[in-house]
């Protein structure tokens, strides 16, 4: 897992929209064309729906799929002319727990920066005055 990659990849909102959509595949995008054929590649989605969903064209989206695989976010599988895309679910959880870890400001941590910050009582009661 490539944080920098991941992190690089989900700035733009399309591709974050993508990943979020891809969630929940069947409420988002409906029923596929090939799912009885994609039964050992559950919850895929066809480039053509994702691309009907963000309004783009094909090209940006396939551009877009490609970032994200390259991100290690989503896997494909390609049927006759057709690529479909899955979210790949282990490296989600695993930049999850390691934006938590190393990044995410965590309870402990947050009482110890609030002890750092010096805030007079008397200044932020004229705060809520004005």
């Amino acid at each position: 897992m490539d944080p920098q990659r991941i992190l690089k990849a989900l700035s733009n909102p399309h591709r974050l929209d993508i990943i979020l959509w891809l969630k929940h595949p069947k409420q988002e995008f409906g029923v596929q064309v090939h799912s009885k054929i994609l039964i050992d590649f559950p919850n895929s989605v066809s480039v053509k729906s994702i691309q009907k969903r963000c309004g783009v064209s094909q090209s940006s989206v396939s551009t877009f799929m490609t970032l994200l695989e390259h991100a290690d976010l989503v896997e494909s599988r390609k049927i006759d002319q057709y690529t479909y895309y899955r979210r790949n679910e282990e490296i989600i959880r695993e930049f999850g727990e390691w934006y938590a870890k190393e990044v995410s400001l965590q309870c402990d941590n947050a009482d110890k920066l609030l002890q750092t910050v010096n805030i007079p009582i008397e200044m932020h009661d004229e705060q809520e005055e004005t």
